[in-house]
């Protein structure tokens, strides 16, 4: 018997804002459907209304016949922080679980049943996410329910989780912003965008061909009314005159309240959602050494007091005016540790960092938080020292509109927040970047925005993520692999960076 949840004319709002209104739609134990949309329209919201986290405003779900389902969110939840990782798989799962969670977590990267002992809050993101997962699928319900599952996993870690889903018998309703993992898992995609949802059949592709016919159909409505507001404009004068010597009062109001309700409803263009703002950046104005020596990296090493060995040790590396670098690895391999270890937030154990004069640097932190109490503006306006007209050119090149700029950081979401880390880094326009991790919780709109920055930027970028299709697209690269705790660069396609990383 083929079990289905039916979502019928769900509605939500958050603080009085409306996040979306009157969603229906089904899904099967067959079907593998992928939830894309800009960061705060209520993705993750959806999922937790299907599991019955959260209770919608109006309407209901539904479910035919004795429906399973398991929601792993996108971040760990932290009440599980202070737990054991046999703790976690017991609560969550049973014993009877642990030898197929052992076996997906090893698929994975990371063997859970060699730690058991160990606390998640000690685990790194990525096995983080890699537990969670591997409990959730180990349970086998009758719906899997995943938020941003990509996130944190390393670049072989998401490509062993695709042929997991790929070969998870049950239905599978993920939110990703990765395009490989949704062209290569989704059947169909559900768009959620100003407050309702648009189902598509096919993958990635087939769900761009119809966002572009739907938003192309909204456009010529959208011209037609524009048409008519002219039409009433020429025609107010006249009424309004008429209307003064008490003759056609009627029609004049009837219009007026026309015209007043298409301009309401038409203070923006279909066409402005399908947009690309694009980051300008520019260099600090220094005409530093271009093409030349920015960075030696000489004899490098470094480990944790507390740890056993190093985290990396001898490393010797050139660092290059305009060079984009993607510095690849394995979770835990050190990736974060090393870039911090450049950035001078860390103390060599041994070797040294040598930077070329006034060179100018940004860094950017997946996990930098801010003062919840502040708006978006003035957290800007703070960190970077700069005029308020300033502060919102920088945030609109991230696309924030003015609501959200003078939204406090504690009700923006994470996606949300992310755009604002991407703000403070470009917005000092430095010589050199690094980026931790920057596509994790990135919609579609901001991951070309980014993308394109990259790609059109003079600034030297030292890059880590697991984005392929992000790495593909990025032009000028250079690749640095972390393994064996050494750090060498490799002039190698993607794919052989891959399979030695296996």
């Amino acid at each position: 018997m083929t079990k289905a949840i039916t979502l019928k004319n769900i509605s939500h709002s958050f603080l009085e804002r409306s996040i979306f209104q009157n969603i229906s739609f089904k899904f099967t134990d067959q079907d593998r459907i992928c939830i894309v949309g800009e960061n705060g329209t209520g993705k993750s919201t959806l999922l937790k209304i299907i599991v019955g986290i959260l209770e919608p405003d109006a309407g209901r779900v539904e479910k035919l016949g004795h429906c399973r389902t398991y929601y792993v969110p996108q971040e760990f939840e932290k009440a599980d922080l202070g737990i054991t990782i046999e703790a976690f798989i017991q609560k969550y799962a049973s014993t009877a679980h642990f030898k197929k969670a052992f076996a997906i977590s090893t698929q994975l990267g990371f063997n859970i049943g060699k730690v058991l002992e160990k606390e998640c809050g000690s685990l790194s993101g990525g096995q983080q996410k890699i537990l969670a997962v591997s409990v959730g699928m180990a349970t086998e319900p009758d719906f899997l329910l995943l938020d941003e599952p990509e996130n944190h996993l390393d670049i072989v870690s998401r490509l062993e989780l695709i042929k997991l889903l790929q070969n998870y018998r049950g239905g599978v309703l993920f939110i990703s912003h990765d395009r490989l993992v949704i062209d290569s898992v989704a059947e169909k995609i559900a768009e959620m965008t100003s407050g309702s949802l648009f189902l598509s059949e096919g993958g990635y592709q087939d769900y761009i061909d119809s966002r572009l016919s739907r938003i192309a159909g909204l456009q010529r409505s959208f011209d037609t009314e524009v048409k008519r507001i002219k039409q009433l404009q020429a025609m107010m004068p006249i009424l309004e005159s008429k209307a003064f010597r008490g003759k056609e009062t009627a029609s004049y109001l009837k219009r007026k309240a026309e015209l007043q309700e298409l301009k309401d409803k038409h203070k923006e263009s279909p066409r402005a959602e399908d947009r690309k703002t694009k980051i300008r950046l520019q260099g600090s104005g220094s005409t530093l050494h271009d093409g030349k020596l920015l960075c030696r990296i000489s004899e490098a090493s470094f480990g944790y007091p507390e740890a056993r060995g190093a985290i990396f040790k001898d490393l010797s590396l050139d660092i290059r005016t305009g060079e984009h670098i993607v510095l690849l690895g394995r979770n835990g391999s050190g990736k974060s540790t090393f870039l911090k270890s450049i950035m001078g937030n860390l103390e060599l154990t041994q070797g040294k960092i040598e930077w070329a004069e006034g060179v100018t640097r940004s860094y950017f932190d997946q996990h930098a938080e801010f003062d919840p109490t502040q708006t978006a503006i003035e957290v800007v306006i703070s960190l970077l020292g700069c005029t308020d007209l300033k502060a919102r050119a920088t945030l609109g090149a991230m696309k924030f509109n003015k609501e959200k700029m003078e939204t406090k950081t504690g009700e923006l979401s994470g996606g949300e927040r992310m755009r604002l880390r991407f703000a403070l880094v470009f917005g000092v326009k430095p010589d050199f970047i690094i980026l931790d991790e920057p596509t994790n919780h990135l919609d579609e709109t901001t991951w070309q925005i980014l993308l394109d920055a990259c790609n059109t930027s003079t600034s030297t970028i030292l890059l880590v993520t697991h984005d392929y299709e992000f790495i593909q697209g990025l032009e000028s690269k250079v690749f640095w692999l972390i393994k064996n705790q050494t750090v060498r660069e490799r002039h190698k396609d993607l794919e052989e960076i891959i399979e030695e990383l296996r």
